[in-house]
């Protein structure tokens, strides 16, 4: 029993040794000043800003095909080979296509012949109508048969213009400046009309396809310039609003936005980007950025009260504008604020303000 007191007591008085020691610790706190630079808490009118996420597409790209059929023979490119316009890339077998050219060709001179014979034998009835030597019946077959010979003519002349193009397919070229991205055949392969064969882009000029809700779209204009970070790099660079669609998609509500990049030629096609877009002006709560410090996960600020001591406050923050961030919640507007700390201030020091 005596044990038992004696334990009790004892911690009796280590519980009030503490509290003495506790209480000496927060008086030494208020009784503390520190010399410090503040700003006050404003709240200002600001661009909204639309945040959006894009993919980096070339100026032109183009996967291209042929009209023409037959085996590749020859591949005059690879992968990453940088192409002039009208450059070869590949090239088809010509003995099919050179066959049906040929095949125009040929009746293409039968209505040549057909419409020549036609043509005499007009000339030949106009001239016994003339002399009462045949029917009116006679010279309007002459007439037709003449007509059905030119339209043949005109049709064959059309068939060998077909042809000819086909033709000139089984070498592929390439459309304008680029870089080969994509090859679809090997030689050997068989193509037939509109199978992909190979694709380019252009090496410079690249442009980021995004799209914002439709009731921001308003707010957007060819030629607003607009920040964007590069998800592969960080980097940042600029941007210039280009195109807009002129209506919304129906199913996601929408509008698609292409804006041309800055640096562009540095910049390959597929990455993706994230962008920012000023909006509408709004109303925000906004603080020096030096006056927010981390403190166990928890975003904090400290305010100099009415009677000049620091008080800590937790607060939420929002998005950065140049040397301030918004404030979304835990300070008001007015608050006298602590800059450049980076640490908890004890609550109940007195504040100084310097300079």
């Amino acid at each position: 029993m005596k044990k038992t007191l004696f334990l009790l007591s004892a911690l009796s008085i280590s519980l009030y040794v503490s509290s003495c020691s506790h209480e000496a610790k927060l008086a030494t706190a208020n009784e503390t000043s520190l010399k410090a630079q503040t700003a006050v808490v404003a709240m200002r009118e600001v661009p909204a800003i639309i945040s959006v996420r894009g993919t980096i597409h070339a100026e032109d790209d183009a996967v291209l095909s042929s009209r023409a059929m037959g085996p590749v023979v020859r591949e005059r490119v690879r992968l990453g080979d940088r192409v002039r316009k009208g450059d070869i890339l590949l090239e088809i077998e010509e003995r099919m296509n050179g066959g049906m050219l040929a095949q125009a060709k040929g009746a293409l001179s039968q209505a040549q012949a057909a419409h020549s014979l036609a043509a005499t034998n007009l000339r030949r009835f106009e001239a016994l109508y003339d002399a009462q030597a045949c029917s009116q019946l006679e010279l309007d077959l002459a007439r037709m048969q003449y007509e059905s010979a030119e339209g043949a003519l005109t049709q064959a002349q059309g068939a060998v213009d077909a042809a000819g193009a086909v033709a000139n397919e089984s070498s592929v070229r390439a459309p304008f400046d680029g870089v080969v991205v994509e090859k679809f055949v090997n030689v050997g392969d068989l193509v037939a009309p509109g199978r992909p064969l190979i694709r380019i882009q252009t090496s410079s000029g690249r442009d980021l396809h995004f799209t914002v809700r439709a009731s921001e779209s308003s707010d957007l204009t060819v030629g607003t310039e607009i920040n964007c970070t590069l998800d592969h790099s960080g980097r940042s660079v600029k941007a210039t609003i280009t195109e807009l669609a002129p209506s919304a998609d129906p199913m996601t509500h929408s509008v698609v936005v292409r804006a041309r990049l800055s640096d562009a030629d540095s910049l390959a096609a597929g990455h993706t980007a994230a962008a920012e877009i000023p909006g509408k002006p709004v109303r925000v709560l906004l603080a020096p950025k030096s006056a927010v410090y981390a403190a166990g996960g928890v975003n904090l600020a400290t305010i100099v009260d009415q009677n000049g001591v620091a008080r800590n406050r937790a607060v939420t923050v929002g998005r950065v504008r140049g040397e301030e961030i918004e404030i979304m919640s835990g300070l008001n507007e007015g608050d006298m604020v602590v800059l450049n700390r980076t640490g908890l201030i004890a609550e109940g020091t007195r504040i100084e303000r310097a300079g």
